[in-house]
This record gives C-alpha cells, sequence and structure tokens, in this order.
C-alpha cells in the first residue's frame, strides 16, 4: 500500500538531482518473485532473487552509491555479498529487528509491508539529548520553511480523476489541522488566482516528475522537501477517508498527513506507530500525530 504534483520534466530536472528530496509511498509489488522463498538466505549463496533484495535496499538508501554505480555492469547479480550483509544489517537496526545479516523471516516479513517510498535516512539526523530518544529523522542539510513563510497556502491541480473534491478537501482541511495544531504554520485553500505554496493532485503513470505511478498495488503518493511544495496522489489506488476501511484500501487521511509531514521537513520516523513510519498495513488507519512526529516538527522548528 502507498501513494504522490505535475510540473514539466524540464523544470523538475535541477530539483532530481538532488534525489533523496522526492518522497512517495510504495508497496512490495516490486518484486516479481514471492521474497519468502528467500527465508534464511546469508552471505555466500547464490540464490534466485537476491538481486531483487537488493535493488529494494538500493531504493531505500541502504546499499551506497557504489551499488548504483556498479549495478549498470553487474546486472542480476543473485549473489549473497558483504555489501548486502551490512546492507540488511543497517535496515534491521532503523526497523528495531534483530541484527543478524540473515535474510530472516522478520525482515522479509517488514519488507512485505506496503510503506512510503521515500529513502530511509540511515544517516541518523535525529538529535540524541532528548529524554525519551527520538526517532524522527530530516532531508540531507535539514531544508525548512523560511520563518517569512508560516501562513501557507495549498490547492488542487490533477491530471487524473481521484477521490472527489468535497472528499478530498475535507480529508486536507483536516490533515493540515493536525500539523497547525502543534506548529506555528497555518494552512488555507488558496482563491482563485492565488498563487499556492503546496500544489495537491491524483495523477496517473508518468506524470512529469520523473517517478512515474504505477497503478492499484504500487506506489501510493509522493511529494518533496521543502520548499517545493509538491504532493502528488496515484489516481488508481484505493483511498478511504471513513473510520473504518477495507483489507485492500489505504487510508486518505493517514497518507494526507504523512506527505504533509515531507512537505514540512520530516522523512521517516523508526517509531512503528508515527505517523512519518514509513510502512502501513492495508486496512490501518491511522489519525493522530505521535509524540515522535511532535517531537521531530519542533526539533525542525525550535524556539517557535
Amino acid at each position: 500500500m502507498t501513494r504522490n504534483i505535475h510540473l514539466s520534466k524540464g523544470s523538475l530536472l535541477p530539483i532530481l538531482i538532488h534525489a533523496l528530496l522526492l518522497v512517495s509511498f510504495t508497496n512490495a509489488s516490486h518484486f516479481s518473485i514471492p521474497i519468502q522463498d528467500l527465508d534464511g538466505s546469508l552471505k555466500g549463496q547464490r540464490v534466485r532473487g537476491i538481486n531483487e533484495v537488493k535493488l529494494y535496499l538500493n531504493r531505500f538508501g541502504y546499499m551506497g552509491s557504489e551499488f548504483a554505480e556498479k549495478h549498470s555492469l553487474q546486472n542480476n547479480s543473485d549473489h549473497f555479498d558483504k555489501n548486502l550483509e551490512t546492507a540488511i544489517k543497517e535496515y534491521q537496526k532503523y526497523y528495531k529487528l534483530k541484527v543478524t545479516g540473515i535474510l530472516d523471516s522478520a525482515t522479509i516479513k517488514r519488507m512485505n509491508v506496503p510503506r512510503c517510498g521515500a529513502p530511509d535516512n540511515v544517516n541518523g539526523l535525529a538529535p540524541q539529548e532528548a529524554a525519551v530518544k527520538p526517532q524522527y529523522h530530516f532531508f540531507p542539510k535539514k531544508p525548512v520553511w523560511p520563518r517569512s513563510r508560516r501562513h501557507l497556502s495549498y490547492t488542487f491541480n490533477s491530471s487524473a480523476k481521484g477521490a472527489p473534491m468535497s472528499i478530498s478537501r475535507g480529508v486536507f482541511a483536516y490533515a493540515f489541522k493536525k500539523w497547525e495544531e502543534v506548529t506555528k504554520f497555518k494552512f488555507h485553500e488558496a482563491s482563485r488566482g492565488e498563487k499556492a505554496d503546496v500544489v495537491i493532485g491524483f495523477h496517473r503513470g508518468e506524470h512529469g516528475d520523473g517517478r512515474p505511478f504505477d497503478g492499484n498495488g504500487g506506489i501510493l503518493a509522493h511529494s518533496f522537501s521543502p520548499t517545493i511544495g509538491a504532493l502528488h496522489l496515484d489516481a488508481d489506488e484505493k483511498f478511504n477517508h471513513r473510520p473504518k476501511i477495507g483489507n485492500n484500501e489505504s487510508d486518505y487521511v493517514w497518507v494526507a498527513m504523512h506527505e504533509i509531514g515531507h512537505i514540512l521537513g520530516l522523512t521517516h520516523s523508526s517509531e512503528e506507530k508515527a505517523i512519518m513510519f514509513a510502512y502501513v498495513e492495508d486496512g490501518l488507519t491511522r489519525r493522530a500525530l505521535h509524540q515522535d512526529d511532535i517531537m521531530g516538527i519542533h526539533a525542525l522548528y525550535p524556539h517557535e
């Protein structure tokens, strides 16, 4: 389960140079084989499907730049090497799993849960001096909205049909309100002719930012770090805003709140109950900010 603004490709090229600034929700459907079959795989083995695990971990920031450079020359390497073992250990540590370096059942189970498609911040940019150890993280270089921009406007601009506008307006009004309650930010829907700070839209397939949507069951949404203000949702996904949702549906409110967190400057939290946690089960609703979300936004915008 997962979900994503519309700019032309040309206008986004400078932005995409900083690829880590783009965030999105994605499902584990990019595995072409059941990775449960890889249970117990460890360093030194050669097992069909290991390369897909490498690609997965690389996508979310665990394999390092060397992997991306070498992969074009060593495609489809199913060798479980030292680099993969190290990446798995980092992944296990980030998600509070037993650190074994082995592709065990607990690790596979976590990888198969729908998640946000933004890379995880494995560099640990959260401060450590708090009494309760924080789990939140920031974008590289900690981009934020300047002090002069605490009243932000938003608008809707879609290239594909998604949720009815009446529902989207209510969902985002609620989601923005939740962040208003714990910050100095104020949000309002832009009036006609007003240039909006945040553009929200439903799109399908390739929509101009180099990160095409993949239909139902894949990417749910993606957004950008400050001050780009872009939030895209996949028009093929099944979003539900009601208090109880189906097993094959995604919580529209949770997705909206999560993506707004990215737009304000937060990346993923290691706290499983946080709005900013990367993974979310189908059918799960989450409508309130966790203390870790609040600590994170206060750390990002201190003295306010």
